[in-house]
């Protein structure tokens, strides 16, 4: 069979692998807005119910909207937190924002955390989820379900309010 003879299936046979990579990403795209949608109030309660209720401590929301650049989607909104503690000498913040992300394979966002306020983390578990948390957020990961997944060092876990917990007491009740 000649060159010319093989263009046309050739070029038929790119054109079908594209539009199965198209639809694909299409239908990925519209399970990972959908999942940011489902997995925020998922986070919220898991914070609050860490964090429970003391005039001392507030949490507030805010929507933001990132822009989107090569997805089927050109906009993605999210709620961010903003956790505030004034019992200590100085009040103190914790803000988790969420984002796109697709570092592992079936990651598609993350919630990366951030403080303002000096930490030294010690060998504590509450450390060891303290120091995840803003080094490397809380992964969102699924295909056909959704989780919020915190990455230690012995791997993947589902996040607690445990985790939240412990990690905001080292953050705000060490001595």
């Amino acid at each position: 069979m000649t060159i010319a003879a093989r263009i046309a299936p050739t070029l038929a046979a790119r054109q079908a692998r594209a539009d199965a990579q198209a639809a694909e990403r299409s239908a990925r795209d519209v399970f990972i807005v959908a999942q940011f949608a489902v997995l925020a109030p998922r986070f919220d309660a898991l914070l609050r119910a860490a964090l429970g209720i003391d005039a001392r401590v507030t949490i507030t929301t805010a929507p933001l909207i990132h822009p989107v650049l090569g997805r089927s989607f050109a906009s993605l909104e999210v709620t961010t937190w903003a956790v505030r503690a004034s019992f200590n000498a100085l009040p103190q913040t914790v803000r988790f924002t969420p984002q796109l992300d697709f570092r592992e394979s079936d990651q598609f966002g993350l919630i990366a955390c951030a403080i303002d306020f000096p930490y030294a983390p010690a060998r504590s578990r509450g450390d060891c989820v303290a120091r995840a948390l803003l080094d490397r957020g809380v992964q969102l990961r699924g295909k056909t379900t959704a989780s919020l997944s915190l990455p230690l060092s012995d791997g993947l876990h589902d996040l607690g309010s445990d985790d939240l917990e412990a990690a905001f007491a080292v953050w705000w009740l060490r001595p």
